[in-house]
């Protein structure tokens, strides 16, 4: 039965711990935190040195009561030796009215060795509970109760009164211990408030003082979200020469580093593919990427009469013509899966299911081909319109069996793919009219249902013992042409945003 309660009591702690838990705040500031511990700190030291002035001033007073007490009580005791032994009334009662007199003294009183009162003034202990025969002075502390009054803590001193060292008699003095009460009382509270001040004060400046050795941290939590957010460029100005400084050095020396590195990657992807940047940045440790044969397609778009009309243009010109184009075709080649592998002079060499698996690897090359093309006729239109020369491409696709990886040497690597269909593809190129897409026999087989082609006739190829059956290509099936005008569009928006902003870059 007991392990049973136990059981069923464990969910129900498990409950109301993260009930509590989600009661605290999901984020404190390290000020409210220094805030506190400082102030837990002051509180502290206060009360503790409030609790041992306040134990030290009762200690005193309650000395110094007793001092008093015991002088008086000794000196009356020596005064009313001889008149006790006379029975000498009227002077014991000269002694009694005379001591009573003092406002520090609340009762005295003379008594026989046997507890007798033989002379009294003011207020007298209960003689029942009264202690007549020791041989020193002894205090007897008691409470006065009273109708209209609360009741007082008093004191009285008993001291033996001899004569020749034979015990006659005693005398009592009577003490009010309230007053000393009372007055430790006010010194607790003045202590109380003082401390409760000087801990409000304490707060506060512990506050101003948190929130000023925080302000550096608080910095440094604002640059390190902006460095989340993607901002590499915030800097913290702040210079100090503690701790807090170095950090933010470091902190700063660390934006620095990341910075450089992103523009690193952004210039390296830029010189290889995006995905290929992507595979190598990821194993930094692995830096050759190690070969292997892949089944994939390969593209060569080449640009037809480039020497003719590279001679009729500036360089600047010839440069800016290349870096259009070839941007067009970067775009179009990544919407459909491809990587750039190379540009080689007016040439683009495109690879598809090489990286990643692609089933559709033959069909996103063909289908990228012949939106290379569109996007030629798109341009042209444009060209025309201005009195400049088109541009016209002859585009050769194979596929097979190929060797991809980083091939050259320690140095200097490059990814690419090699093998014999890589060969083909370019020399089908080659052999391409301008505006003509020409592919392989065996590939159109594969596409037979989703491209429309023409077939051709059987070409001898350089380096082919046999010659080489083509087809080629004309369109893509009704079916798959939403898609390609989509992507002909976005390729088309997304250059034209690009050269926007560069020309608002300019301005």
């Amino acid at each position: 039965m007991k392990t049973k309660i136990k059981v069923a009591l464990r969910p129900i702690i498990s409950v109301s711990q993260s009930g509590l838990y989600r009661l605290l705040p999901g984020h404190i500031p390290i000020a409210f935190k220094l805030a506190l511990v400082m102030t837990l700190l002051l509180v502290l030291g206060m009360a503790s040195l409030g609790l041992f002035i306040s134990n030290n001033q009762n200690r005193l007073m309650h000395a110094q009561l007793e001092d008093f007490g015991h002088t008086m009580a000794l000196q009356l005791a020596k005064l009313a030796s001889e008149p006790i032994l006379s029975e000498d009334g009227l002077n014991l009662r000269m002694l009694t009215a005379n001591l009573g007199q003092d406002e520090k003294v609340l009762g005295a009183g003379i008594y026989t060795h046997n507890g007798e009162l033989l002379s009294a003034a003011g207020i007298q202990p209960d003689r029942a509970d009264t202690v007549f025969d020791s041989t020193g002075v002894i205090s007897r502390p008691w409470f006065l109760q009273t109708a209209d009054r609360p009741p007082e803590r008093l004191i009285s001193f008993i001291a033996p009164a001899t004569y020749q060292d034979i015990r006659v008699g005693s005398a009592v003095v009577t003490l009010s211990a309230s007053l000393m009460d009372q007055a430790a009382a006010r010194a607790r509270d003045a202590i109380i408030y003082a401390t409760l001040a000087m801990t409000l004060l304490a707060s506060l400046l512990a506050y101003w003082l948190s929130r000023r050795l925080s302000l550096p941290i608080h910095h440094l939590m604002e640059a390190t979200r902006a460095i989340d957010r993607g901002d590499l460029g915030v800097r913290l100005d702040d210079r100090r020469n503690d701790e807090i400084g170095f950090l933010i050095e470091g902190f700063n020396n660390m934006a620095a580093g990341l910075l450089k590195k992103s523009q690193v990657e952004q210039v390296f992807s830029r010189y290889v593919s995006k995905n290929v940047a992507d595979k190598v940045l990821a194993n930094l440790d692995e830096i050759r990427l190690v070969s292997r044969p892949v089944e994939a397609t390969v593209l060569f778009a080449d640009i037809v009469g480039f020497t003719a009309m590279s001679e009729k243009l500036q360089p600047s010109q010839v440069s800016e013509l290349l870096n259009e184009y070839f941007s067009y075709i970067s775009s179009a080649c990544s919407l459909y899966g491809g990587v750039v592998d190379k540009f080689i002079g007016d040439c683009a060499m495109l690879a598809f299911g090489v990286l990643e698996d692609d089933t559709e690897h033959t069909f996103n090359a063909v289908s990228c081909a012949i939106l290379i093309q569109r996007l030629a006729a798109q341009l042209n239109e444009q060209r025309r319109a201005d009195g400049r020369p088109e541009v016209h491409f002859r585009i050769g696709i194979n596929y097979g069996a190929m060797l991809a990886g980083n091939l050259g040497s320690d140095d200097r690597m490059e990814y690419t793919v090699v093998g014999d269909a890589v060969n083909l593809a370019s020399r089908l190129c080659s052999v391409a009219r301008p505006d003509q897409i020409i592919m392989r026999e065996e590939l159109f087989h594969t596409l037979q249902s989703r491209v429309i082609a023409q077939a051709g006739q059987t070409l001898p190829i350089r380096g082919k013992s046999a010659p080489v059956r083509i087809y080629t290509v004309q369109d893509i099936h009704r079916k798959f042409q939403p898609l390609l005008q989509a992507n002909l569009q976005e390729v088309l928006n997304y250059r034209s945003d690009q050269q926007n902003r560069r020309a608002v870059g300019h301005a």
